[in-house]
């Protein structure tokens, strides 16, 4: 594991260090975030889903990948209405407890830890998960509100979801059978492989400046509810149902992966405060490190 930690750490730093010496330019990662969102994971998630196969996955992964995520949205939701949180927060809690970084994050820290060949059930899982946040977790935030809250553009944001559409492509070819073209298969496989340190280094160059006002105990809240109140339900979801071995250990990685990138675009289209998402999500990536010693710990003595 302190390999593994050292590997990524190494080249985060390098896109910070590129970013604060100025050999590669502020804005940047925006160039790098749209080849990789755009073209590098869907090319890598279509590949993978396609080559995986879908005889062990049943109703433990799915549950695995939806309870606990319920979970806590549920008790996000209890705590606004015992008058424990204010409506605005809950709403941002909701989503941000949930939803993880499972693709610039979690594809890789998984392929290090388990294997590149399960980066296929990576995929899936990060697409059940967004399943549940898009739908579920919208679902409970809508409820969440004392005032005129604003419109939701829910279907605006599931369109632009490109990695959950590569996924669904790839299960549809995975359950037909069917494989892809030669051709197209060793393009889209040598443009995935671009994604695994791209992912890291861009995470570096975006931290690059980053600093945290002061927001410190909802920051807290957030990264507390992401990073350690989400796992525990996960592990204790896993042991209910018995659900143990490498699938149970690729769900539990990308259900403790920090708070993602995607919740700044949520924050943008409903109204929540953008600057502690953006905080919350530094704070919870740079927390997640030392925490990924504790987690495969956890991994390793009930999973």
């Amino acid at each position: 594991m302190t390999l593994i930690i050292a590997n990524l750490f190494v080249i985060l730093a390098a896109g910070w260090l590129f970013r604060k010496f100025g050999i590669v330019e502020e804005g940047s990662e925006k160039v790098f975030n749209q080849y990789l969102y755009y073209l590098a994971l869907p090319a890598l998630t279509i590949v993978k889903i396609a080559d995986t196969p879908l005889a062990g996955i049943g109703w433990k992964f799915l549950a695995a990948n939806s309870v606990p995520l319920l979970a806590v949205m549920a008790l996000v939701w209890a705590l606004w209405k015992a008058g424990a949180l204010d409506w605005r927060f809950a709403r941002l809690l909701v989503i941000t407890s949930v939803l993880g970084n499972t693709v610039y994050l979690g594809f890789p820290v998984a392929a290090m830890r388990l294997g590149e060949s399960v980066i296929g059930y990576a995929a899936i899982s990060a697409s059940l998960q967004n399943v549940v946040v898009f739908t579920f977790g919208f679902l409970i935030m809508s409820l969440i509100c004392d005032e005129a809250c604003p419109p939701a553009r829910l279907l605006r944001m599931l369109g632009r979801n490109v990695v959950l559409w590569s996924s669904v492509a790839g299960l549809v070819l995975a359950a037909s059978g069917r494989a892809l073209p030669e051709l197209l298969h060793r393009v889209l496989n040598d443009i995935g492989r671009t994604t695994l340190p791209l992912s890291l280094f861009t995470i570096g160059v975006s931290l690059y400046g980053k600093k945290v006002a002061h927001n410190l105990p909802r920051i807290a809240a957030v990264s507390g509810f992401k990073l350690l109140l989400l796992p525990l339900f996960s592990l204790a979801a896993a042991g209910a149902m018995g659900f143990t071995g490498l699938l149970s250990r690729v769900t539990f990685v990308e259900t403790v992966m920090p708070v993602a990138v995607m919740n700044f675009v949520v924050a943008r289209e409903f109204d929540f405060d953008p600057d502690l998402v953006s905080q919350s999500i530094l704070v919870s990536t740079l927390a997640f490190f030392p925490l990924l010693y504790f987690y495969d710990l956890a991994m390793s003595a009930f999973l």
